[in-house]
């Protein structure tokens, strides 16, 4: 029998796949029947910086405009910001009352405002590591990249000092030079790194001429830009990877733990297939091992990364030339 016991976050996983961060996390008995299926961790729906924002805003103007009393506009503002972390610290608490596999909360951010403060009270309703959905669009003109890039590492700062348990950062590739900024990031005292965000975008209704929502559960073709960079950094970094967006089936979930991948998340293929499709794909990974001798994860795990390869450039070309003069076969 092969063993698909694995470390991600310096917790105990009994298998690499983690389920992220969606709708399917927000339900226990979800959770109970992922876990069922072989799911190794769950990442709780993430709770957004702006739901306390925008909840302080409106009961303070509520507040303003019906009474004059200062303390009374405090207490209504304090009681709203329980509010919200009261019902995302009651989910945890409750995810750990029934599960057995390890509880990542996830906070969606994008700024080191006094938000920050809020995840001790994450820590202390029991979760078992923290992952910082990270992310601004670079589109305001007057900024540079190094400007948006500084945000990230006061974030993290800032959030590290407060928690004690482990922290993961789930981020994208816009970065003037990913390779190095993903670097310092693992030396900011993380625990971990998931590659990459997969956003919400927009479209375009033709006949309405309107903007709407585009697709979100459909399967991408991002798969591939996340091997790219899994097999790049992987042993140039000072914590773990974990690898998301576009893992669909247990052959994916091979690629990337060749490439490097200490875990991967799977969102899409579960809302698309089921959570019963867990099973599926853990069978694909133990029949995989079962054939090619491997009896643990560690013993093929970076096998195929940048640092161990002979043809280690088919993941840095990007150009179609020397992909059909046959480099990377």
């Amino acid at each position: 029998m092969v063993d698909l016991n694995c470390k991600y976050l310096g917790l105990n996983l009994k298998t690499p796949l983690i389920i992220g961060s969606c709708g399917l996390t927000n339900n226990i008995v979800k959770m109970k029947e992922m876990e069922a299926n072989g799911a190794g961790a769950v990442v709780l729906k993430s709770i957004f910086e702006e739901q306390i924002t925008n909840e302080v805003m409106q009961a303070g103007q509520e507040v303003m405009y019906d009474v004059s009393y200062r303390d009374a506009f405090d207490y209504i503002k304090g009681y709203t910001e329980m509010a919200s972390y009261q019902k995302y610290t009651d989910l945890i608490r409750q995810a750990k009352s029934t599960l057995q596999i390890p509880v990542i909360a996830s906070i969606n951010c994008t700024s080191s405002g006094d938000w920050t403060a809020y995840a001790k009270r994450i820590e202390d309703a029991g979760a078992d590591a923290l992952e910082l959905n990270l992310f601004f669009l670079p589109s305001d003109f007057e900024k540079i990249g190094t400007q948006y890039e500084d945000t990230y590492f006061k974030i993290v700062e800032k959030v590290r000092a407060t928690i004690s348990i482990p922290m993961a950062i789930k981020v994208s590739h816009y970065f003037s030079s990913l390779a190095n900024t993903l670097q310092k990031l693992s030396r900011t005292g993380i625990n971990g790194m998931v590659l990459f965000n997969r956003f919400y975008s927009p479209d375009i209704d033709i006949e309405k001429l309107s903007t709407k929502g585009a697709p979100i559960f459909e399967e991408s073709d991002n798969f591939y830009d996340t091997l790219r960079w899994i097999a790049i950094m992987d042993k140039h970094i000072n914590c773990d990877l974990c690898a998301t967006s576009g893992i669909i089936d247990g052959k994916d979930v091979i690629k990337q733990l060749l490439v490097g991948a200490d875990a991967v998340q799977m969102v899409t293929a579960i809302y698309n297939k089921g959570v019963e499709h867990i099973k599926v794909v853990l069978n694909t990974l133990q029949e995989w091992m079962e054939r090619h001798n491997f009896e643990t994860i560690e013993q093929f795990k970076g096998k195929m990364s940048f640092k161990d390869i002979a043809h280690s450039e088919a993941y840095l070309r990007v150009q179609f030339m020397k992909h059909f003069a046959g480099i990377t076969e």
